[in-house]
């Protein structure tokens, strides 16, 4: 009887260590169920995946016993680490796979942010006017059932006009708007998302070499940077100036507009030119944006991809993205990195391991973005007649009335 009674402590997280068993919880109608015991998970989580998806597998005389023979796609569907909610969604595949000695059911999920990514974006009116981010996030997600949540505050910045492409999908039209907030969006356990800078957690305790890492991967490259990003403005003088060296210089000379970035870890001349876009007053975006074109390719070139021999930290958080946790190299060197993606996968033959891509979080910095709309300059005409019109109306009411006795 304690063997039982240990085994069940270990499934509920009860004694210290929490569990590892991985189970769902599946509901069809008003029937929901439990099914655990799987021979094999794999889980997929990422800050630039979306969904979160679960590949769980089991013998078919195991899943009729365990009723995983009963799953259907478009089961709402909960997937725990042991106690731990890891991600809400719906069974989207079930496979039934027969051979000559084995007779095997898969089961994919992926998270209620599927319909984000796969369905199109659905407003009662396409052009929005004086809003914020997250506001405009939440009504493309709300009309799937799926709540945007914020974290410190993050998607709380002004968007005066934004404009729905109508053939864009619901995860278009939120990737665009968190570029104009400079946040990032990913999956939640409860099945919603949420907005959030970068970095915003830390685990409570890191990867070592020769402790909790089996293998690892680092790797420094020079690949997709650049020695200098310049911003320059695209012109007639680039038609009508002979191409021959003579010319060059003054012809990069009215092209540019004096904003720039360089990358010193670049030994030779590599020139990348990006456009200045129209209605960028003082070029706040691309001076923004040069910036974060060295940063991210820095940050991306120096990824981290080991093994772990387990999926929790050293408090028993499970290891997610957007998460930062120390890397301990051979030589003692420890970096903080942010954790970009996990997989998760356990096998009854191979036990549990956590494959983590880490980077610096410079790398997920997202891009910064001009609002299309402020770019457009009918929309830029109409804003300035409109801010003319409006002081003459605050002027003509702060005067006094001249016909008030009529």
């Amino acid at each position: 009887m304690s063997g039982a009674l240990s085994a069940i402590s270990d499934f509920l997280g009860w004694n210290n260590a929490p569990s590892d068993q991985v189970s769902i919880v599946a509901t069809t109608g008003s029937t929901s169920r439990q099914i655990t015991n799987w021979t094999s998970t794999v889980l997929r989580l990422g800050i630039e995946i979306m969904p979160w998806t679960a590949t769980l597998g089991m013998t078919a005389a195991r899943a009729s016993a365990t009723g995983a023979s009963t799953l259907n796609p478009g089961d709402t569907c909960k997937v725990y680490i042991g106690t731990d909610l890891v991600f809400t969604g719906y069974v989207i595949t079930v496979v039934d796979d027969l051979g000559p000695e084995d007779h095997l059911i898969e089961v994919q999920i992926a998270s209620k942010s599927v319909d984000l990514v796969e369905c199109a974006a659905e407003f009662s009116t396409f052009q929005m006017n004086s809003t914020n981010a997250l506001a405009i996030a939440r009504a493309v997600a709300g009309r799937m059932g799926i709540e945007v949540v914020s974290v410190n505050s993050a998607g709380d910045t002004d968007i005066l006009a934004f404009s729905v492409i109508l053939t864009e999908t619901a995860y278009e039209v939120i990737e665009r708007v968190s570029r104009l907030a400079a946040v990032v969006f990913y999956d939640q356990p409860d099945g919603n998302i949420c907005m959030s800078t970068v970095g915003t957690r830390r685990a409570a305790s890191g990867f070592t070499v020769g402790g909790n890492v089996e293998r690892i991967q680092a790797v420094r490259s020079l690949g997709g940077r650049f020695s200098k990003v310049t911003a320059i403005c695209q012109g007639t003088v680039s038609l009508f100036t002979d191409p021959n060296e003579d010319a060059l210089a003054d012809q990069m000379g009215v092209l540019t507009v004096g904003v720039d970035a360089t990358d010193p870890g670049v030994p030779r001349t590599r020139n990348m030119f990006i456009p200045v876009e129209n209605g960028d007053q003082n070029y706040t975006v691309t001076r923004q944006r040069v910036q974060w074109e060295v940063n991210r390719r820095i940050g991306r070139a120096y990824p981290v991809t080991l093994t772990a021999d387990s999926w929790r930290d050293a408090a028993g958080q499970l290891w997610l993205p957007n998460m930062l946790a120390p890397v301990t190299a051979r030589d003692g060197t420890v970096t903080d990195l942010l954790i970009g993606e996990a997989t998760l996968r356990q096998t009854a033959d191979d036990g549990t391991h956590a494959d983590i891509v880490l980077m610096p979080p410079s790398a997920f910095s997202p891009e910064p973005l001009l609002n299309p709309v402020l770019a457009d300059r009918f929309i830029q005409a109409m804003t300035a007649a409109q801010n003319s019109e409006d002081g003459s109306v605050q002027n003509d009411d702060a005067s006094p009335q001249q016909d008030s006795g009529t």
